[in-house]
């Protein structure tokens, strides 16, 4: 049967939404292109008058435009014109996704679903991709936890991961009665496989963000219990989950800041071979509570490490570091004396870790949290005790936040406009001569922060209510994906520029499109949800 003019146009748009869907956390190119074509059609489409209708009647969509329209109108006071126009081609998903979704045929139920399975098989994809480059059998190395996101940052990856678990809950627990076989089967698979590749990407905002929605929502069903003693019964276990946290956390602190008795009469002065050690008991520097610069002798590491490795000693690892510092490291590390003895311990696997740059044995532990927090505390302990903050990815995060924080406290009126963000903390950089090099300074990585520098207080105000109230505007407080989509996005925000890239704008107008203004997705209830709704 050959279709009308208006079926073409609607079968188009359904799957040039199916087709952004599977292509953010696949390509960014792809991503905007598709976007593109979503726009192309709705112009071609016509019937501006049902659309303008539809316009007029959705109220939260107003509010919504409003970011965008601030943005607009910070460009009024910005004096980088490349630079601001720029950011505004960023942000203009944040404008058109949500205009086209509202305005077009609604999407019903079964549309919505196909749109969230498939942006699940592209998530579950793009975790296969970096599984593959892990085990070599995609082109590249991967030097650290960073390179397995092979499409994008790994931040914005595990947002991706954290809501593709967001929607496999929703249909093994809400709509489970809609879902076949196959799908029921993959949504399982992906409950338990996800949870694991974001403890390997070893993203702490992603795991942290999902602990907390877990936590949220689960606390949220249980009030849903009417029974008390019921209520009560399971409401004990979801509490132990921030408790749990707050143990392992500072249980991992401790162990960090748990080192070797210190007797200084005691710390020998020759090698087994005879040779002298270099001793700095003065320097407090450890690796899992192992003193560094203790029982060092370079010419007994540099024999012995020539003899099992191609990079001489004196070089650098594969990540830019001097082998020299590494090895020491790390034999410091697993408790050995940085000499011949203690080099002629290590394994093929421990020197090739070497020489990619892992300077502690606990960094060959792939499938564990534990590495990735003892890094965090180790770059804070550093920063401490003076150390470069350069290639610290915390310690650089607390100084953007801090150059951030001071540029908005002379701004807090009507801040520089959205164009000139760049261009004021690079003068705040050189004017106070900033420890940071040159490819390190950057924005404040807070979006929060990033709106107050932009347009100050009140418009940030603004920015924030266009993205929290089309919520209740739209009555959909109740909806689970809607809220637990929003609760992601304001966490992320308070560790990332989440909208100031052309992937994150993408993925919060398209999610914000669908959940706000889509099909509803209704929270638990006591009676299993009717497949037809």
């Amino acid at each position: 049967m050959q279709l009308t003019r208006k079926q073409l146009h609607e079968q188009v748009y359904f799957y040039t939404l199916i087709l952004i869907a599977i292509s953010l956390p696949l390509s960014v190119f792809a991503t905007s292109m598709f976007q593109i074509v979503l726009l192309i059609n709705w112009l071609a489409e016509g019937r501006f008058r049902e659309k303008w209708d539809r316009f007029k009647r959705n109220r939260a969509l107003w509010i919504f435009l409003a970011f965008f329209l601030v943005h607009a109108i910070g460009l009024i006071w910005s004096e980088d014109p490349v630079y601001s126009m720029k950011d505004m081609r960023v942000k203009l998903p944040l404008l058109l996704l949500p205009l086209i979704v509202t305005t077009s045929v609604p999407l019903i139920r079964q549309q919505m679903d196909r749109i969230l399975l498939v942006f699940a098989l592209g998530v579950f994809a793009a975790s296969m991709a970096s599984v593959m480059k892990l085990l070599g059998w995609l082109p590249g190395e991967v030097e650290g936890y960073r390179d397995l996101s092979l499409f994008m940052s790994h931040i914005r990856f595990s947002l991706m991961i954290v809501l593709t678990l967001l929607i496999i809950v929703y249909f093994l627990f809400i709509r489970r009665n809609s879902i076949s076989r196959s799908e029921r089967i993959f949504y399982l698979m992906g409950l338990i496989w996800f949870p694991i590749f974001l403890v390997l990407l070893k993203s702490l905002s992603g795991i942290v963000i999902a602990g907390f929605l877990a936590f949220f929502l689960l606390a949220r069903a249980v009030v849903e219990i009417r029974d008390v003693a019921i209520r009560f019964m399971v409401f004990v276990p979801v509490i132990m989950i921030p408790l749990f946290s707050i143990i392992y956390m500072g249980h991992a602190i401790g162990k960090f800041y748990t080192f070797d008795e210190l007797k200084i009469e005691e710390i020998d002065t020759h090698t087994v071979e005879g040779n002298c050690y270099q001793n700095c008991p003065e320097q407090r520097e450890v690796e899992n509570g192992h003193y560094i610069w203790l029982h060092v002798c370079d010419l007994e590491m540099e024999r012995e490490w020539n003899r099992i490795s191609e990079i001489d000693f004196k070089g650098q690892t594969t990540n830019g570091n001097s082998i020299r510092g590494t090895l020491i490291r790390f034999l410091t590390s697993k408790g050995l004396r940085k000499d011949a003895a203690g080099v002629k311990q290590l394994s093929q696997a421990e020197v090739r870790a070497i020489e990619h740059g892992k300077a502690n044995h606990i960094y060959m532990q792939r499938f564990k949290l534990y590495p990735r927090i003892y890094e965090v505390i180790w770059e804070i302990d550093r920063y401490r005790m003076g150390f470069d903050p350069n290639e610290k990815s915390v310690v650089q995060r607390y100084l953007y936040l801090d150059a951030g924080w001071k540029i908005a406290r002379e701004n807090l009126l009507f801040g520089v406009g959205n164009g000139d963000v760049k261009a004021a903390f690079k003068e705040y950089y050189e004017s106070t001569n900033s420890p940071l090099y040159e490819k390190w300074r950057r924005r404040a990585h807070n979006q929060y922060l990033t709106l107050l520098i932009s347009f100050g207080i009140p418009g940030m105000i603004i920015c924030l209510a266009a993205l929290v109230v089309p919520l209740f505007v739209a009555n959909r407080q109740r909806s689970f994906m809607a809220v637990g989509f929003l609760i992601l996005i304001l966490l992320s925000m308070l560790n990332e520029d989440t909208l100031e890239t052309a992937a994150g704008a993408s993925f919060v107008a398209f999610f914000c499109a669908l959940f706000i203004f889509g099909p509803e997705t209704p929270w638990l209830r006591r009676k299993p949800v009717d497949s037809d709704e």
